[in-house]
């Protein structure tokens, strides 16, 4: 009997489409695009002009590629094992960066207020709340910004279709 209703239980929670959301904030996850591949996660970098900006690097054991995406309403905060919880991902507003994406410090601001389009398979497109699902995050292919992310207009480009893989390290 109880076998019967446990298979009922399950059946008509699948037929109404009733899943759990696929990103858990318990764990770090690494992103990549479809343009550079997985051995090329986004990463922050440490220092210099950039210090906080971010980039796609070759793949490594270090906590700059290990992102958390923590729900915020129907959107998430990106924020990396790297810099911890109070530094979010956010879209430069203005100047000579504007729309380059960093890490600074996590706020009620809609440029951190990132929203995941689901493409399947982890796939995602990502836009923020600040410029709207008309601008995905992209990276910069070639020049002195290469591999640079930032957000442009949404299109059908390898570099604003996005990965996101958990990893099995745990958030403490």
């Amino acid at each position: 009997m109880r076998l019967l209703a446990v298979i009922w239980v399950a059946t008509v929670m699948f037929a109404s489409g009733a899943t759990a959301d696929p990103i858990d904030a318990r764990v770090y996850y690494k992103l990549s695009t479809d343009f550079r591949g997985i051995d090329m996660p986004l990463d922050v970098y440490n220092g210099g002009a950039k210090n906080n900006m971010t980039h796609l690097a070759p793949s490594a054991d270090v906590s700059g590629q290990l992102w958390r995406l923590i729900a915020i309403n129907d959107a998430y905060q990106l924020t990396t094992q790297f810099r911890g919880d109070g530094m979010c991902l956010d879209a430069v507003n203005g100047g000579p960066m504007n729309n380059k994406t960093r890490l600074t410090p996590c706020g009620n601001y809609t440029g951190q207020f990132w929203s995941l389009a689901p493409l399947g398979d982890d796939k995602y497109r990502m836009t923020t709340e600040f410029r709207g699902p008309n601008m995905c995050l992209d990276v910069v292919n070639g020049g002195r910004d290469n591999n640079d992310t930032q957000l442009t207009s949404c299109g059908n480009y390898s570099g604003q279709i996005w990965t996101v893989r958990p990893t099995r390290i745990g958030v403490q």
